[in-house]
């Protein structure tokens, strides 16, 4: 369970408590967001943002396309689909996104199984089934990350970085993460719809921010 600050604090001292705490590694900046209770999942959302600073990790991003495309680290055939159905191509372990053309999705239909779970089944909403999947590819190497509620709670899981970012560089990523989620607001959602937010680093002690700051 993650250790909680019970006081709130503005965003730039939320953001130095949390970069103070010591640790032995370059540990994630996380966000987790509470939102507003939702019964009936009309309030969910997902989308895409870039992180201006980017998030600090180096994705590998598989692609299946008609054409070449250079900066994607696996280029994939449609004969390697059955790669991953025989546990040989591994989503999470040899590639972190998937994106692909339109035209191949009758085709990965037949590894949804395996890609839906951990989340990585491309998807027209994340921007991972596009006709252009090298400017896809693009984003995501730049900072692009995906925002969406837990599937059975009002919850949002995400990150803004590493604790090796500045103050602030740290700042403008969640400034970024929450203008965005404003602008996702579903319709059905109050104004205050987001009910708290706590940033905390991989095993750290977890900071709440003050939203009123």
């Amino acid at each position: 369970m993650i250790k909680k600050d019970e006081k709130t604090y503005p965003i730039e001292e939320a953001i130095t408590k949390v970069k103070d705490q010591k640790a032995k590694f370059d540990a994630t900046v996380e966000v987790h967001i509470n939102l507003f209770k939702d019964k009936k999942q009309e309030m969910n959302v997902r989308y895409t943002t870039t992180l201006p600073q980017g998030t600090g990790k180096t994705k590998k991003v598989a692609v299946l396309a008609s054409k070449k495309v250079p900066n994607a680290d696996i280029e994939l055939m449609e004969e390697d689909l059955e790669k991953i159905e025989k546990g040989k191509l591994r989503p999470k372990v040899d590639f972190d996104v998937f994106i692909s053309e339109p035209r191949f999705m009758p085709k990965i239909a037949k590894v949804a199984r395996i890609l839906g779970p951990v989340g990585m089944m491309p998807n027209p909403k994340t921007g991972t089934v596009t006709e252009d999947v090298e400017e896809a590819v693009n984003q995501v190497k730049k900072g692009k990350i995906e925002v969406r509620t837990e599937k059975d709670v009002p919850v949002i899981h995400t990150i803004i970085g590493k604790r090796s970012f500045t103050k602030e560089q740290l700042v403008e990523n969640y400034k970024e993460l929450m203008q965005s989620l404003k602008q996702n607001r579903p319709a059905k959602a109050p104004v205050n719809w987001i009910k708290s937010v706590y940033l905390c680093t991989t095993m750290g002690k977890s900071v709440q921010v003050n939203l009123e700051a």
